[in-house]
């Protein structure tokens, strides 16, 4: 069980940092590290982010976090995972963070430094209810997946921090779409647990949590009434199931036709994003990975093959290559100077929409004529997608710069391994030559 704590700093943000590196406190610091920057330069990093953004002298120069594990629960090494892990996920790239695993209370806790400044953007963090809320599901999902025990009286107040911890995160929406269709294909209740149990889940039902999906292969819980809303509670997906006459009851003997239009339109589509105008290397690790870099429907003849629960899995992360090897060939992105150089253009036009989205939203809430606040809704209904489309880009970006990488250190190795390996098989050769060179 983990429980997170969140402080403001306003004062001394160099006393903490050397308070929670406290080598009586982490086994000589053996348990220290430090994401996105250095522990022993940590502060001088984030004064530096600061300065660079003219941003030295806020009130809250930074936030101390601490997440707390029950005693005996896990192991200081595995504490120290979790909080990087923890850190990663919710900060990323953005904020110079120092992680510090304390042993020298009866139970193992996180000491977490962060920054308030974000070292990419200048933007801060702010502290407040629903970012708070955001920091605990975030830890307890990851506790979650390791098998750890979560609080379970919580009752969160600010429900749009659940909403947009599922709406981001692919297992969340995975779980969701597997009960959606279990909803829709199910007969009756019996039928419907039958066919969650055929994916790996179970479920149990209460008052005030609603349905919960118990995923048993993880021994993890979702609460779907609170993720997803009310149209998730027992009672209205039972509703769902009996509402035959509003459902997509499939019809057996019919064949699906494809017609002319839209196989037009996806041969359209594969011409478009040919794989001869992909960068080589990106394909090339995709068809080592037996992953097809253009998406496509896996189809057996004319049935859809059933995949399993790992199936779904891979495919979501097949599915994000494909959307970004389709990136890289819609914009001719050929090396990662390239994906910089369109990465910064899409950081500053999403700078310029939000810039006018901000005017608009100001202008909005000084207009009184319903007539002007109607055509600054319509013009903010315009440009809400465009930003949503850059930001999925520019995320896209940051993802394929890190595999990138990845994949060029791993090829790099494995050439030095092998090269190694020939070396070591010549000089055995030469090794036996020369014994029998020396029996003659």
């Amino acid at each position: 069980m983990a429980v997170t704590q969140l402080y403001n700093r306003t004062t001394n943000l160099n006393g903490l940092i050397e308070y929670v590196m406290n080598g009586d406190k982490t086994d000589e610091m053996k348990y220290v590290s430090g994401v996105n920057c250095l522990p022993e330069t940590a502060y001088e990093e984030m004064m530096s982010t600061k300065n660079r953004f003219n941003k030295g002298k806020e009130k809250i120069i930074g936030y101390h976090l601490i997440q707390s594990f029950a005693e005996g629960e896990v192991t200081p090494e595995v504490a120290h995972e979790l909080g990087l892990e923890y850190v990663n996920e919710v900060f990323g790239k953005d904020f110079e963070v120092v992680v510090a695993t304390h042993l020298n209370t009866d139970n193992v806790h996180n000491h977490i430094v962060i920054n308030s400044v974000s070292l990419k953007t200048g933007k801060k963090f702010y502290d407040y209810h629903a970012s708070r809320d955001y920091l605990r599901i975030v830890s307890d999902c990851i506790c979650q997946y390791y098998g750890l025990s979560v609080l379970e009286d919580k009752i969160w107040k600010h429900k749009g921090a659940y909403k947009r911890f599922a709406k981001e995160n692919p297992y969340m929406q995975m779980v969701k779409s597997d009960v959606d269709r279990c909803i829709e294909k199910a007969l009756y209740e019996k039928d419907f647990r039958k066919r969650l149990e055929e994916l790996g889940y179970s479920y149990s039902n209460t008052y005030e949590q609603g349905l919960v999906i118990i995923d048993d292969t993880r021994n993890r819980k979702v609460y779907l009434q609170k993720f997803f809303g009310d149209k998730y509670s027992y009672n209205m997906v039972i509703d769902r199931i009996l509402d035959y006459d509003n459902r997509n009851i499939i019809k057996f003997g019919k064949k699906y036709k494809m017609s002319i239009e839209e196989y037009k339109k996806m041969f359209e589509i594969k011409r478009k994003n040919g794989i001869k105008k992909l960068p080589l290397l990106y394909v090339l690790f995709c068809l080592l990975l037996k992953i097809d870099p253009l998406p496509a429907k896996m189809d057996f003849g004319k049935a859809r093959v059933p995949l399993t629960k790992e199936m779904r899995i891979e495919l979501k992360n097949m599915n994000e290559l494909s959307r970004q090897a389709v990136l890289l060939s819609k914009n001719k992105i050929g090396s990662l100077d390239d994906l910089n150089t369109f990465r910064n253009k899409l950081e500053d036009e999403g700078r310029t929409l939000k810039g006018t989205r901000e005017n608009l939203q100001r202008n909005k809430r000084k207009s009184t004529k319903q007539e002007d606040i109607v055509k600054f809704d319509e013009e903010l209904k315009i440009i809400a997608p465009k930003i949503r489309q850059l930001n999925t880009d520019i995320q896209n970006c940051y993802k394929i710069e890190k595999r990138t990488i990845l994949w060029q250190r791993e090829y790099e190795e494995t050439m030095k391994k092998e090269k190694e390996h020939q070396k070591q098989s010549e000089l055995k050769q030469s090794k036996k030559k020369i014994k029998k060179y020396l029996k003659y």
